[in-house]
């Protein structure tokens, strides 16, 4: 896993490390061992250019698509429907 997505990671899972002074933030980042440019995004906080430098895609959806209440009771038989006379139902 990338360096920077390590630290990502940790800063969003320790509520301290998001508290962190603008120097203790950068002393952070000092000690990565990251490419020039992902380090300077990381200062400015530019999630754009992080993006970026990370090749990552700028955009993900999640949908949850629930079948119609419709077509769900037309799949179901109807409880007051005598039994097929072929069932096995019907042969008791």
């Amino acid at each position: 896993m990338s360096n920077v997505i390590q630290f990502l990671e940790s800063m969003g899972a320790n509520a301290a490390m998001a508290r962190m002074s603008f120097v203790e933030y950068q002393a952070a980042i000092d000690t990565l061992n990251v490419d020039t440019d992902s380090a300077r995004a990381l200062s400015l906080r530019d999630h754009v250019g992080l993006r970026d430098l990370l090749d990552v895609r700028p955009q993900m959806l999640c949908m949850v698509m629930a079948p119609d209440q419709e077509s769900e009771t037309q799949d179901q038989p109807d409880e007051h429907e005598a039994p097929a006379e072929d069932s096995p139902e019907s042969s008791e």
